[in-house]
């Protein structure tokens, strides 16, 4: 989804549009990284010196009840994710970095789990945890 159409449904539904919110989507639909919310604050807050902790867990809290972000858990702490098509996250147990994997068979593990379980299953993901191919290495 693009950040007009997010702000777009956003503002139909009566919800504020602050420069800052507008930062926080822009943020998260361009990085690959997997941030934190004192991550997204401390990146925001260079450009907004004024924008508050409590703002940006606000708009997380927003797009995420909108289905506009995923929020992934590592080790206790919630990171956020705006890819919200279906794919997979692989999960450093070392670093903690994260990555997306674009995956077609998970659309097929979805479809024989609908089809089993008698869900209707509107959309997916899936983790996987391991080692990154950095820390890999300290782990062999």
């Amino acid at each position: 989804m693009q950040l007009e159409q997010i702000v777009d449904s956003l503002r139909e539904e009566g919800h504020r549009i602050t420069p800052q919110r507008i930062a926080i989507m822009d943020y998260l639909l361009n990085t690959e990284d997997h941030p934190s919310a004192e991550l997204v604050h401390s990146t925001i807050k260079k450009r907004y010196p004024m924008v508050s902790l409590s703002t940006v867990y606000k708009t997380l809290d927003l797009l995420r009840e909108k289905k506009l972000v995923n929020e992934i858990e590592v080790e206790g702490e919630a990171r956020f994710d705006a890819h919200i098509d279906d794919h997979i996250n692989l999960v450093c147990l070392n670093c903690g970095k994260i990555e997306d994997i674009d995956e077609k068979a998970l659309r097929n593990i979805q479809t024989k789990v609908a089809k089993k379980s008698e869900y209707l299953i509107i959309k997916g993901s899936f983790e996987l945890h391991g080692y990154c191919s950095k820390c890999k290495s300290k782990f062999q």
